[in-house]
């Protein structure tokens, strides 16, 4: 008995989060070092093993090499696979497991998938669960489905292959595609096709839905089914997504119209700028060169990765309603009110001190792992500090855009990056609950004197 607890103490549900997705993401590894998984039969160096199988669990989709056509069918389907996994969550896919086995799920793996979903209550757990996998497969379905109009005239039966590819790395916001060997070349993403709204407009809208969170999408069709009000965390979601896709829709419109724009129609110049919005939302794909960004568009893109898309969704970064939440904070503060107020409810104290908590975590993150990187690739003239911001924030707020540096990187700029996309993807809080003990023996009730510090 007392072992028992013991164990229990020890594998909590964030820290067996933790460890999930740290298995998966090693076996992930072995399985894509495997001479099989490549065109050249030749066995994979484990580090860009690694990093791919980190980069596809955690949703990223940095490569080292280009996945159509360095890794073969098999390796493509591993990948895949990951993708499909990280997107999903953990307990999510082991939830599935289980079902498929028919096997009982109990109250422990219960209150997992509670912290894994982020969900409230822990009545009607599993099927929240079974709502996401059905949710999931269906607009990954329907994305493949309108894709392939699309991809099969273009590659033929192939084209099958393609679409369903794109649509679950799309909707799961990781940004893997497998279209260079096709469009002969490598690393070519969605560039050929920059003015194809019959490609893009499918992929904006599932990487949309893949970042605005399952709860979100849930609540939205429910509201619109059964006619009840939206919850003020679906509201906020959607309110925050729309300013930072119109935000960033115009500043790209303004700083790259005679610019990277510049020899591209109008109709064209609308579509890139909003795919360029939207992309930097934690899903990687890119529809233009990232390497010839203006300098405005450039920290335009980085901010908008910080960012990232929103909790119990498939993407990483600090979350739109972190960035609510302090930017409301910020506001009520100059206002001099004491409470921070939002449609006649007030948001709790602790869900203020976790959004602060998480943004001071990201920027030193970030900040720590660009200087360790810098250090490191001071020899490499190619490489420079703009460079590695950038793939440093993608890294962490597992979004997979790049101004083409990853494949140079050493082998020890490579595990730190591995690093930061497992921070991103599992939660930087996630993590940081699963080390440190909390004091179940602080007494709230106690308040003691005001701390007389000067601020500002």
């Amino acid at each position: 008995m007392i072992k028992e607890r013991r164990i229990k103490k020890i594998f909590t549900p964030t820290r067996v989060i933790v460890l999930g997705f740290a298995a998966i993401i090693f076996a992930g590894a072995f399985l894509l070092s495997l001479p099989f998984s490549h065109n050249n039969n030749m066995w994979f160096p484990f580090v860009d093993s690694l990093f791919t199988s980190t980069s596809a669990v955690c949703v990223t989709g940095l490569v080292v090499v280009d996945t159509a056509t360095q890794f073969s069918a098999f390796g493509q389907v591993v990948i895949l696979l990951l993708i499909q996994i990280g997107g999903l969550g953990f307990m999510t896919a082991t939830t599935l497991l289980f079902m498929m086995m028919r096997k009982r799920i109990n109250l422990k793996s219960r209150l997992i998938m509670q912290e894994a979903i982020s969900e409230n209550r822990l009545q009607g757990i599993v099927k929240s669960i079974k709502r996401i996998l059905i949710l999931t497969f269906t607009i990954e379905l329907i994305g493949a489905f309108i894709l392939m109009c699309s991809f099969i005239p273009r590659y033929g039966a192939y084209g099958i292959w393609v679409s369903i590819f794109v649509s679950v790395s799309a909707f799961c916001n990781a940004g893997f595609d497998i279209l260079g060997v096709i469009e002969g070349g490598e690393f070519v993403s969605i560039i050929p096709f920059v003015s194809n709204w019959y490609v893009c407009l499918p992929i904006i809208a599932l990487i949309i839905l893949g970042g605005i969170g399952f709860m979100v999408i849930s609540d939205v069709g429910q509201a619109a089914i059964k006619k009840k009000r939206l919850s003020i965390n679906t509201k906020m979601v959607l309110i925050t997504t729309a300013i930072l896709i119109v935000i960033g829709w115009i500043i790209f419109l303004a700083s790259e119209w005679n610019g990277l724009l510049a020899d591209y129609s109008v109709g064209t110049k609308f579509l890139a700028a909003l795919f360029q919005s939207v992309t930097p939302r934690t899903a990687g794909f890119n529809s233009i060169d990232q390497a010839t960004l203006t300098p405005i568009s450039y920290l335009t893109t980085v901010m908008l990765m910080f960012v990232g898309a929103s909790p119990s969704s498939t993407g990483g970064g600090v979350k739109t309603t972190t960035i609510a939440v302090i930017v409301l904070t910020c506001i009520r503060t100059l206002q001099g009110e004491k409470d921070v107020n939002l449609n006649k409810s007030k948001i709790n104290i602790m869900n203020i001190r976790k959004a602060m908590t998480l943004i001071i975590i990201a920027i030193t993150l970030i900040f720590i792992n660009s200087f360790i990187i810098t250090g490191l690739e001071s020899s490499n003239p190619n490489i420079g500090l703009k460079e590695i911001i950038y793939e440093v924030t993608s890294a962490f707020s597992t979004v997979g855009l790049s101004m083409g540096i990853t494949p140079s990187l050493s082998s020890g700029s490579k595990i730190i990056l591995c690093l930061t996309m497992f921070i991103g993807r599992v939660g930087a809080l996630t993590i940081g609950f699963s080390l440190i003990k909390n004091n179940k023996n602080f007494n709230s009730k106690i308040e003691y004197t005001d701390a007389k510090i000067l601020i500002g």
